[in-house]
């Protein structure tokens, strides 16, 4: 006798329990590390961009030309690159005399050779040659953006054409740098014991403070991104060459300046000179006299 089994009832799934609901938490969690990530990646890439450009900061170079010295000058292109074409320019001023006396004029870190014409014709009264140069990226100076290691191996470039090619004795060579170029003429009197002397007008060792104390950039590790320093304080300290520290009067530039420049020749060993001026009007004088004077002790 056959049996049939009692079909089982089959269970609905309850609609209600295939449901699965979201804990907003969880959400405002993801939302808010979103947005941390975000806020993390755009932070870093303007860090990068900071660090990219931080030589913007300190150097400001000019390729404008629109003055030249009052006195001959010969317009010079030197340091062959690996093409063979050179690639600085430079102006050579030769004294009225025949002498092998030669000033290695390295200007500021901004502008280019034009914007201290004033000052090569007052230099010029010290019956001395002059060398101006560009560094790359400044001027007709060919190659990329400033930087100070370039602007370093540009300023040896400009001894090595005065040694070999115009044949003047090292000895005979004394770098002068203005603001910034104070910092190459200090490291090209460090790394050649030969140069005699060098002169530093208006060193400046408060900019790096400076490019990296801007309050709206007070979020970001500026001293950490900078990639120039130009820290003439520290160069100066261990500096044995004879030294001329020239600073312009607190009435013709800024007194705080004045300051950091005595603090500068305080910690700079001995032999040292220094001298407060004006380029205009009666201190004039006195500019050219020191430059001279120290010219006279250190070129014999």
């Amino acid at each position: 006798m056959a049996t049939t089994s009692a079909k089982r009832p089959t269970q609905q799934p309850d609609p209600k329990a295939q449901i699965e609901v979201v804990d907003p938490r969880w959400l405002l969690k993801a939302l808010g590390l979103t947005i941390a990530a975000a806020a993390i990646l755009a932070y870093l890439s303007l860090c990068l961009l900071i660090y990219q450009g931080s030589w913007q900061l300190m150097l400001h170079p000019s390729a404008k030309i629109n003055a030249t010295p009052a006195s001959t000058f010969q317009s010079v292109r030197f340091d062959a690159a690996a093409t063979g074409t050179p690639r600085l320019s430079g102006w050579w001023i030769p004294a009225d005399s025949s002498t092998t006396r030669t000033i290695l004029f390295l200007h500021d870190g901004a502008g280019s050779l034009s914007s201290n014409a004033d000052e090569l014709n007052l230099l010029r009264t010290a019956g001395v040659n002059l060398f101006a140069i560009d560094y790359r990226g400044f001027g007709q100076s060919e190659g990329p953006h400033p930087t100070e290691a370039r602007m370093g191996e540009d300023t040896a470039a400009a001894l090595d054409y005065l040694v070999n090619t115009r044949h003047i004795p090292a000895t005979q060579i004394i770098p002068y740098g203005v603001g910034l170029g104070a910092v190459l003429a200090t490291n090209l009197a460090m790394g050649h014991p030969e140069i005699p002397a060098v002169i530093l007008d208006n060193p400046d060792p408060m900019a790096f403070t400076r490019a990296t104390s801007d309050r709206k950039s007070s979020f970001l590790p500026m001293r950490s991104l900078m990639q120039e320093h130009f820290d003439i304080a520290t160069v100066i300290k261990t500096l044995k060459t004879p030294k001329l520290l020239l600073a312009d009067s607190p009435e013709g530039f800024d007194p705080d300046r004045i300051v950091a420049n005595h603090v500068l020749f305080r910690a700079a060993p001995d032999p040292k000179m220094a001298v407060t001026f004006n380029h205009q009007g009666p201190q004039g004088a006195t500019y050219t006299q020191s430059v001279n004077r120290f010219l006279d002790e250190y070129l014999r």
